[in-house]
C-alpha cells in the first residue's frame, strides 16, 4: 500500500496542538484516535499551486491593498485547491487507512473549527476544504506578507458519535487543570463523550 500521509499522533512531529496532544496521549490522558495529514507539500507540489496562486494575487498587494482584488482572488484560489487532485494511489491508501473507522472530526491544528465526517470518504473531501480554506480573504490577511502557507497540519479524529458543528466540543476545567499541571503550561482542554480532542494553549495554538 501506498503512504496514505496519515500519521498516527504517536509517530507525528510537530509543534503547537500536535506537540500538545502527543504529549498529553504519552501521560495516559483520554486522547482519541487522531491522526495528522501530511499529504500538503506534495498535493501543492504536484498540481503546481504556488504559482498558479502567486498569479491569482498579482496587483492585490500594492500602496494599499486592493480589497476588491483580494476577495476575487481568494475564491479563485479556494476553487484551485477544491479543483485540484491527490495521486490516486495516496487517496486510495488515505481511504484503506480509515477503513471501517469513524465518524470523524476534522480539523486545522490549533483551531476550533472542525468539519464532521461519517466515513473516510469524507473525511478525505473535508480535508481538501480545509486546504481551501486557507485560502480565505481573512486569512491571507493574516499570514501577509506570506501568502503560501508552507505547512497546513489537519487532523483527523475518530469519535463514537458526531458532536454538533457549533458547541459540540466543551471544556472541561478539571481535565484542564489536570493537563496544565501535568504539561507545565497552561492549556485548556476541550473533551466529546469524555475524550480528548482539543487542546488550547495560553500561548496561542
Amino acid at each position: 500500500m501506498a503512504n496514505p500521509g496519515l500519521i498516527p499522533l504517536a509517530q507525528a512531529e510537530g509543534q503547537g496542538e500536535v506537540l500538545l496532544l502527543r504529549q498529553a496521549q504519552e501521560l495516559g490522558f483520554p486522547v482519541g484516535g487522531t491522526w495528522v495529514v501530511g499529504l500538503w507539500e506534495e498535493f501543492a507540489r504536484l498540481n503546481n499551486l504556488a504559482e498558479r496562486i502567486a498569479w491569482l494575487f498579482q496587483g492585490v498587494f500594492g500602496v494599499r491593498i486592493d480589497e476588491e482584488k483580494l476577495v476575487l482572488a481568494a475564491e479563485e484560489a479556494k476553487r484551485a485547491v477544491r479543483e485540484s487532485y491527490l495521486l490516486p494511489e495516496r487517496a486510495e491508501a488515505f481511504l484503506e487507512t480509515l477503513e471501517g473507522k469513524g465518524p470523524f472530526l476534522v480539523r486545522r491544528a490549533g483551531e476550533g473549527t472542525h468539519h464532521l465526517a461519517r466515513n473516510p470518504q469524507e473525511a478525505l473531501f473535508a480535508v481538501k476544504r480545509l486546504w481551501a480554506e486557507a485560502f480565505r480573504a481573512e486569512a491571507i490577511l493574516e499570514r501577509y506578507p506570506a501568502l503560501f502557507p508552507s505547512a497546513l497540519p489537519v487532523l483527523v479524529q475518530e469519535v463514537t458519535t458526531l458532536p454538533p458543528l457549533e458547541g459540540g466540543l466543551l471544556e472541561d476545567p478539571f481535565l484542564s487543570l489536570d493537563l496544565s499541571q501535568a504539561l507545565g503550561q497552561r492549556v485548556v482542554a476541550y473533551t466529546w463523550e469524555g475524550t480528548l480532542l482539543r487542546i488550547e494553549s495560553v500561548h496561542g495554538g
